[in-house]
């Protein structure tokens, strides 16, 4: 959003003299470049230029003050190759445009910082329909270079000329803000105040200022944006406010309902509104901020106004399926442009962040040492330095091919920081290219090559999938929780437990790989005893017999009690047979001589096993049964409170015992 330059910015003698100096006596202070001239050679591109390109860049309609303005800002922008020379060309063709609305509507503006962009962006718009260009539904013109000159213009003026403290500015650009984490791979440090009301823009400033000292640039732009729903709506409904002093329950209330309509259904949204906005309050409360409300933020916004998140669904890990990976990796060759195969390669090999890839360093992301080959790099969200992982000599391979090329590519000026995966050109020259060039391309070629999911849909790929993969696949292979934790450099297993999906196939072949270097059980002095698996009968026993090692199991109607050992139970047969209250007739003779013959296979079994706590516990609960029986083939009914528990309740039990 363009607004009005603040009036603190001031054209100074010095600048002046910085353009003038640049321009004189140099090929830039021609009114007319030609781009055919050698002077370009070191601007160009591999790109095949379009044809009826103009090949001149003529500044003649601006007036002489304008005009060098314009050409120190292009010049500048081509020298540290922010833009493309086939950009400027693009750009010039609305120079003629421009001129003439400068000279129409500004004639006695001397700077590019005079001009009052409030006004002028909605003079320009007009402008340009008046002249015959098409506006889309949301207002905007199908050609860029329309809105893309005068967004120039305007950011020239604010970088230029506005030498104020990064704090005082309304748009900040955090690479001049000691403490804000900028990820790597970002391309817009800006954070615009613009948008809020002037009343309240300082005091956002102030909050902001405070959380850069924690938060990223990232979470610093959801904060302003959540604050600036709140700030817009606040200054609409009381426009005559200069302060947050007079805020009431009802205004809460009324923005609660607003923010919710905002939201559109998303809680994850709607929880963001108001937490950002209690944080905010808070902290001027605190702070003892004259602004403050006068009512206790408790008062202001309850606990119950902020929706609960839904808890996430740990089973909804989003990791790659095995089919995806196949197809994948049968086109992997195929990924365009191929610049980012050797990316895909190390995501894939790695399991780390894209961000922490493309920190990688060409002097320092290999390590070789006895056990092998290590990909070296630092983990920028745990701040982890020098974390490596093992990789095969394949990876090593690529990625040595890799730093070779990049080595033969980097200077001081366009790689100072020696990184592996570099822009060697353009606005991001010496920087890491975007994270969304690798989702990108991966898309392109799933759809190009028909990558699909088990139903048959497109697959979408995303970054981030990489490192679940990764991880879910080192646990299903039967890597210790902890391991895997420093192999991700995650704070704590909780955030590695994550990731803990054991899958039924990978669970039994890890189960058989143990099984096959031999099992062991605690017996019943608590020692470590060795089970030959010629002891055990069948396969189904040998397999779990691993799942209850240190377990007392002992059969229940519809499986096993699997109590530890060491954990009392009352109850650990079938809890009727311990109850008083049980009432059994000759009727059930069958079920008990059923019951009595299955125990004494189970007695067998466990005897030939060695399971003497087993063997005791199933050996005591057949007595119980052959007890009962005895009572039950002499004709009786067994019930342990007679008569008086079978027809008295309460006090008619001591009637009845009379």
């Amino acid at each position: 959003m363009l607004t009005a330059i603040d009036q603190q910015i001031v054209q100074t003698d010095e600048k002046k003299q910085e353009i003038l100096t640049f321009l004189k006596n140099a090929y830039w202070n021609n009114d007319i470049w030609h781009t055919k001239d050698p002077f370009f050679n070191d601007y160009r591109t591999d790109r095949k230029e379009k044809k009826r390109q103009k090949n001149n860049i003529d500044f003649t309609g601006f007036n002489n003050s304008i005009k060098i303005e314009i050409k120190y800002m292009i010049a500048q922008k081509l020298i540290t190759q922010e833009v493309l020379l086939n950009t400027v060309r693009n750009y010039s063709t609305k120079f003629e445009l421009c001129a003439e609305f400068l000279k129409m509507n500004y004639p006695q503006i001397d700077s590019i910082r005079d001009l009052p962009w409030d006004r002028f962006i909605s003079q320009w718009k007009l402008f340009l329909v008046n002249k015959g260009y098409e506006t889309n539904d949301k207002g905007r013109f199908s050609d860029r270079a329309n809105m893309g000159l005068v967004n120039w213009l305007h950011s020239f003026a604010i970088d230029f000329y506005d030498t104020r403290n990064e704090y005082e500015k309304d748009v900040w650009d955090c690479r001049n803000i000691p403490g804000f984490k900028i990820t790597n791979t970002y391309s817009n440090y800006k954070l615009d105040f613009t948008p809020f009301p002037s009343t309240y823009r300082n005091l956002v400033k102030q909050y902001l200022k405070f959380k850069s000292k924690d938060v990223s640039l990232g979470y610093g732009n959801v904060i302003r944006i959540r604050l600036q729903l709140f700030f817009e709506y606040i200054y609409q409904k009381e426009p005559k406010w200069n302060d947050l002093t007079k805020l009431t329950r009802k205004h809460i209330e009324d923005y609660i309902c607003f923010a919710k309509e905002a939201a559109k259904g998303t809680i994850t949204l709607e929880q963001s509104n108001l937490s950002q906005l209690k944080s905010f309050l808070e902290y001027i409360e605190r702070s003892e901020y004259d602004e403050a409300p006068l009512v206790p933020v408790s008062c202001l916004i309850f606990k119950e106004d902020i929706p609960n998140q839904a808890k996430a669904n740990r089973e909804a890990v989003k990791y790659f399926p095995e089919g995806v990976l196949h197809q994948l990796e049968e086109n992997l060759e195929n990924i365009s442009p191929p610049d980012c195969i050797p990316i895909v390669i190390l995501l894939r090999a790695s399991g780390w962040r894209i961000s922490d890839i493309f920190n990688l360093r060409y002097d320092t992301c290999l390590e070789k040492t006895t056990q092998g080959w290590y990909l070296c790099g630092d983990i920028e969200k745990t701040q982890v330095l020098n974390h490596r992982v093992p990789i095969t000599d394949e990876i090593q391979h690529v990625v040595s091919i890799v730093i070779k090329e990049t080595k033969a590519k980097s200077t001081d000026d366009n790689n100072p920081n020696h990184l592996l995966f570099v822009r060697y050109s353009g606005k991001r020259m010496g920087r890491c290219p975007l994270s969304s060039m690798i989702t990108n391309a991966l898309n392109r070629l799933a759809k190009s090559y028909n990558i699909t999911d088990d139903q048959g849909n497109t697959f979408h790929f995303k970054n981030h999938a990489f490192r679940h993969t990764k991880a879910v696949e080192l646990i299903n292979n039967g890597m210790n929780i902890l391991h895997v934790q420093k192999w991700l450099a995650h704070r704590s297993p909780e955030m590695t437990l994550t990731y803990a999906k054991v899958l039924d196939t990978s669970m039994h072949k890890a189960w058989e790989e143990a099984s096959s270097r031999g099992l062991f059980r605690m017996d019943e002095h608590e020692k470590i005893k060795e089970i030959e698996l010629s002891e055990t009968e069948n396969e189904d026993v040998i397999k779990w017999e691993n799942i209850r090692t240190n377990l007392d199991a002992v059969r229940m109607p519809l499986g096993y009690c699997m109590k530890p050992k060491k954990q009392k139970c009352q109850s650990q047969t079938i809890p009727c047979l311990i109850c008083s209250n049980l009432c059994t007739t000759p009727d059930f003779i069958p079920q008990y001589e059923h019951e009595i013959e299955e125990l004494k296979v189970l007695i067998e079994r466990a005897k030939n096993l060695g399971q003497e706590t087993w063997t005791a516990k199933s050996e005591n609960l057949k007595q119980r049964y052959e007890d009962v029986l005895n009572v039950l083939r002499d004709g009786k009914i067994r019930h342990e409170v007679g008569k008086k528990g079978r027809e008295y309740i309460g006090k008619e039990r001591d009637i009845g015992n009379k």
